[in-house]
């Protein structure tokens, strides 16, 4: 849900503004011409949806992806057949079963075609990049910046008519506290601060923490040290469910949502499978 619609917010806000920024070359064979408008089209829908939520995807699933607008090119047009497609045999298999089985027969190869530019695509290098869960603070801050550009690209306009009548005024106002030294210096000095207790607090030592990482069947725990060494015991797997990569799935989540990038020691009690049988 939240992808969705943070899709559609994105692709309102943003396709406007990246079709009039992103220009291309007009070439001489108006065939050729009308591809690339159509390619340039789509990677600006895609680029403009993932503008939005970029955030949410590294804060649910720890992952982002630089070659998405390749799958996107590629899963576009097939994803408009297989709707159509499905709406038709729907419709059919009220009137025949039957009948219905030769456009669910055209329907099952387009399907199994966008599975394979999935795989395709999922195989790219940096299609899947993993990153530590990202603080509210941050996408705060990311959300903030996405605003104020808009503000300067399509407030700053004269079709903006409402913007117009304040951006004045109120662009005045903001470049005279802004030209405050006084006012500058504190920014300054706050931001030093903070950036100071971010970092003091890293390097303070802390408690010692004990987690026991929820593995199935199998174990794993993680300790963190006072002087904010990691240390893993044992990666966990199963012995019945082959095809579930625990360490995938489960423990490198798990290790990113507390910000964890790197093991300093990994300890392996012993190598049964429920222990060491991880991909991660």
């Amino acid at each position: 849900m939240q992808l969705s619609y943070g899709g559609t917010i994105g692709i309102i806000l943003f396709n406007k503004i990246l079709e009039e920024k992103i220009k291309l070359p007009e070439l001489k064979v108006k065939f050729i011409n009308k591809i690339v408008s159509l390619v340039k089209q789509m990677i600006i829908v895609s680029i403009s949806a993932n503008l939005i939520i970029f955030p949410i995807v590294a804060m649910h699933y720890n992952t982002i992806s630089l070659t998405f607008f390749i799958s996107n090119i590629l899963a576009g047009p097939i994803l408009g057949i297989i709707i159509i497609l499905g709406f038709i045999t729907i419709f059919i298999s009220f009137i025949s079963i039957q009948i219905s089985k030769i456009p669910a027969i055209i329907l099952s190869i387009f399907i199994r075609l966008l599975m394979q530019i999935a795989n395709f695509s999922s195989s790219l290098p940096l299609s899947k990049i993993y990153v530590k869960t990202p603080s509210i603070l941050i996408i705060i801050i990311y959300y903030v910046i996405l605003a104020i550009i808009i503000y300067l690209t399509k407030c700053r306009s004269r079709d903006c008519l409402y913007c117009n009548r304040n951006r004045r005024r109120f662009e005045k106002n903001i470049l005279n506290k802004l030209t405050n030294k006084k006012l500058q210096k504190r920014i300054i000095a706050i931001t030093l601060a903070i950036v100071l207790i971010f970092q003091v607090t890293k390097i303070l030592p802390s408690t010692l923490k004990i987690y026991f990482i929820d593995v199935g069947q199998g174990d794993s725990t993680l300790i963190v040290t006072p002087n904010h060494k990691t240390i893993l015991i044992d990666g966990g797997g199963s012995e019945t469910r082959e095809s579930y990569d625990v360490g995938k799935n489960t423990l490198i989540p798990y290790l990113l949502d507390r910000g964890i990038t790197k093991l300093d020691y990994i300890f392996i009690s012993h190598f049964d499978s429920d222990h060491v049988r991880t991909g991660y």
